[in-house]
């Protein structure tokens, strides 16, 4: 038997992998979008000259509220959750701000 076959035995009982659907956020630069993300612990954020990207407790403390912030048109990527556990990816797009 080979080194490989419990490592492909794993991978083959370990099912199907399914991309996680990002949800769309648009804002305006300066402007500012709230998002619940339930107990998604940590942040990551693709490009911080897009976005100001934060996550702060909601006002009964029972959730985390992802807090992002319009700082440069163009678009990227925010993941809250980390690790293990709950994560919520966002695709966020900020646009310059209506004349």
């Amino acid at each position: 038997m080979s080194r490989t076959a419990p490592l492909l035995c794993l991978l083959l009982l370990a099912g199907p992998v399914r991309a996680q659907p990002a949800t769309d956020v648009q804002v305006q630069v300066g402007k500012t979008v709230k998002l619940n993300v339930g107990l998604a612990q940590g942040l990551n954020c693709d490009d911080l000259t897009i976005v100001d990207a934060k996550l702060v407790p909601s006002k009964d403390k029972k959730v985390l509220v992802l807090v992002l912030k319009g700082k440069a048109a163009g678009d990227t990527y925010c993941r809250a959750g980390t690790g293990f556990g709950q994560t919520v990816l966002v695709h966020v797009t900020v646009s310059e701000p209506d004349l």
